[in-house]
């Protein structure tokens, strides 16, 4: 039979050794494979087409022999030891590059700074894991040969913008003071213990600007510089009663003795009076600076202020008027009123409060409120009126939870509480027509204003028909061309105008889909939301519900919360 072998050769490669001999058995690719699987070659590539050219010419030499006679040896290399390769990739944006290893069949593996070396050849300059080297390299010479082998190897660094410059107050304004009231030693809170800390004194520091950053510079994986962007900057703003400190220029300090008060990017301070209770033995307060009042504000008292107004405890029956924010740590409490029964412009509460800026308080009934911007009552507020530009918020700072029950509420955003109604079915009006009825004006005004460039736009295209009509000798070119250059003038007007119409017209639709009534627990029946000439009201009890307008409509829908 002949003989087959497997032999090394002076290349490092295995060849394949045939010793023919004739007997009638023949040796097949089939036989030669089998051969190589028991060997210690097997995980080297094989070459088909020499193992088929051995067998092709074994044949050939065994045809012409004679029974058991020998011929002569054959050799071809049909098993080679081959290498690992590489293929490095990097993505478009240059943030990644990966290897793709394809593993050695019986040649050398590659180490991890042959990986790097690869690498750094295909433009992979920055970024590079030595974790992940390692890691490749050793995933790749454990897997089965000529087998692909995918890593990650680099990574950009993403620029990081700069932080915007910001204003950090450095004292408490009033309002914040008394939303966290002082605790006693035995756990309880005294909502009267205002602190001392509230005022300041000439020279204290009120505020510190944060100057903005410029970034980290990042970098691709070719070790492009991806550059940042600066935060933006804002100016330290010096209110009222205050200034720039002479020593830092991005320190607030206070020039006068007086309450501190956020202003958008600064803070001011106000004069302040303070005192006790606001009853008939003091008398009414009319202070051109802001006012705090430890405890009450009793029945029939009026207290004006040009800045803000603080209250410790309650106001029953009174009257408080603040340029800025009035802050009430108790209640807003006035006399029964049946609203229901009676015209909202005929209703005269006994308690009003009015700020030309932000209103809180713990809960309110039976009370006129008008407010500059928002309000918010924590607990619930009952039958009252409210005229305010901003937001109406019942509940806690970080979550509407408390109860609107009754009332007529003309709000400029929305209106969330935790329910919204009352199971009795008393109703609850909410009106968002203040920015409405400013639109309308406005579009009124452009429409007149429309109808004025109209008419002078329609007489001067008539005068230009008519001169234009004149017989030659009649003519008036000059004219003319004044005539028409007014007509022109007028008619590029009248477009402006109209796409003036057209985007008051959208802003105002805008407006109208954007308010809505949110009851993050109950919308009960009776309580209608108007979005100027659109009204609705609810008919049963809803689980947690949004109110809003859209398509010409109220509409109500179930709120879905997420876990």
């Amino acid at each position: 039979m002949t003989k087959a072998s497997l032999i090394n050769n002076d290349k490092n490669n295995v060849d394949l050794l045939l010793e023919p001999i004739k007997d009638g058995e023949t040796i097949s690719a089939l036989t030669i494979k089998e051969l190589i699987g028991a060997s210690d070659f097997k995980d080297l590539y094989v070459n088909e087409n020499n193992i088929k050219n051995a067998i092709a010419e074994l044949n050939d030499v065994l045809k012409p022999l004679q029974e058991k006679q020998v011929g002569r040896e054959i050799r071809y290399q049909v098993l080679e030891r081959i290498d690992a390769t590489i293929n490095i990739s990097i993505e478009s944006d240059e943030m990644e590059a990966s290897a793709e290893i394809t593993t050695a069949q019986g040649g050398q593996h590659l180490t991890a700074k042959a990986i790097l070396t690869a690498a750094q050849e295909a433009g992979v300059k920055k970024g590079f894991s030595k974790e992940h080297l390692v890691k490749l390299a050793q995933l790749a010479a454990k897997e089965a040969p000529n087998n692909q082998v995918v890593m990650q190897i680099a990574s950009g660094k993403v620029a990081i913008n700069g932080k915007d410059a910001v204003i950090k107050p450095l004292v408490e304004s009033a309002q914040t003071r008394i939303l966290k009231p002082k605790k006693r030693e035995d756990g309880s809170v005294d909502m009267r213990d205002l602190g001392d800390i509230i005022c300041v004194k000439v020279g204290d520091p009120l505020a510190k600007k944060i100057p903005l950053t410029q970034g980290k510079q990042g970098y691709t994986v070719t070790a492009t510089p991806l550059e940042p962007e600066p935060g933006n900057d804002i100016e330290l703003i010096s209110g009222e009663g205050t200034c720039i400190s002479a020593k830092n220029e991005n320190i607030l300090v206070s020039e006068k003795v007086g309450l501190p008060k956020l202003i958008d990017n600064g803070m001011e301070v106000d004069e302040i009076y303070k005192i006790k209770d606001v009853t008939v033995a003091t008398g009414n307060i009319n202070f051109t600076g802001s006012v705090m009042i430890e405890g009450d504000v009793t029945e029939g008292m009026t207290v004006i202020a040009s800045g803000d107004i603080t209250v410790g405890g309650f106001v029953e029956s009174a009257t408080l008027e603040a340029g800025g924010d009035i802050t009430i740590s108790g209640g807003i409490i006035g006399r029964k009123y049946d609203v229901e029964k009676t015209e909202v412009t005929d209703v005269a509460m006994s308690v009003n409060i009015s700020a030309k800026g932000s209103i809180f308080a713990k809960y309110g009934q039976y009370a006129q409120i008008n407010c500059g911007q928002d309000v918010r009552i924590e607990n619930q507020l009952l039958h009252s009126i409210l005229n305010i530009n901003g937001r109406l918020w019942l509940g806690k700072e970080e979550t509407a939870d408390g109860k609107l029950i009754g009332g007529y509420i003309k709000a400029g955003t929305s209106v969330q509480a935790g329910m919204v109604g009352a199971t009795a079915g008393s109703n609850t009006i909410i009106n968002f027509e203040h920015k409405i009825l400013k639109f309308k004006e406005q579009i009124h005004d452009v429409e007149e204003k429309l109808k004025a460039t109209s008419e002078s736009t329609t007489e001067l295209k008539n005068a230009v028909n008519k001169l234009k009509k004149l017989p030659k000798d009649k003519a008036k070119p000059e004219l003319l061309t004044k005539v028409v250059a007014s007509y022109q003038v007028h008619a590029k007007e009248m477009g402006i105008i109209l796409e003036e119409k057209a985007s008051l017209e959208t802003n105002l639709q805008d407006y109208m889909c954007s308010v809505y009534i949110l009851a993050n627990e109950k919308l009960y029946h009776g309580v209608e939301m108007i979005v100027g000439d659109f009204h609705d009201r609810s008919r049963r009890e809803y689980g947690p519900s949004k109110m809003r307008y859209y398509e010409r409509k109220i509409h109500i829908e179930a709120l879905v919360h997420s876990e």
